[in-house]
């Protein structure tokens, strides 16, 4: 049977990027996983996936909550940082 924890590494993201994902597109983390690993090889489908955090980090910043409102900012850095969006 395969875990969580083997899905993430699977799909190569650390846990806050699949959080982040997975609170934007208003899916499980497992389906994020699936997400990522689907998609976080093209550049459109980088850029979707980044669309989701962003999407996230808009209703944390909404509800005020500056200590989530940086892990999410910082995901979204490492995301960003080692997958190709061109």
């Amino acid at each position: 049977m395969i875990s969580y924890v083997d899905c993430e590494g699977i799909c190569g993201l650390t846990e806050k990027e699949v959080e982040a994902i997975a609170n934007g597109a208003h899916i499980s983390s497992i389906e994020a996983c699936a997400l990522a690993e689907h998609e976080a090889d093209t550049p459109k489908g980088c850029r979707h996936l980044l669309s989701c955090m962003q999407t996230y980090l808009e209703y944390v910043e909404a509800h005020e909550d500056a200590r989530r409102s940086h892990e999410v900012h910082d995901a979204m850095n490492h995301f960003a940082a080692s997958h190709h969006f061109v």
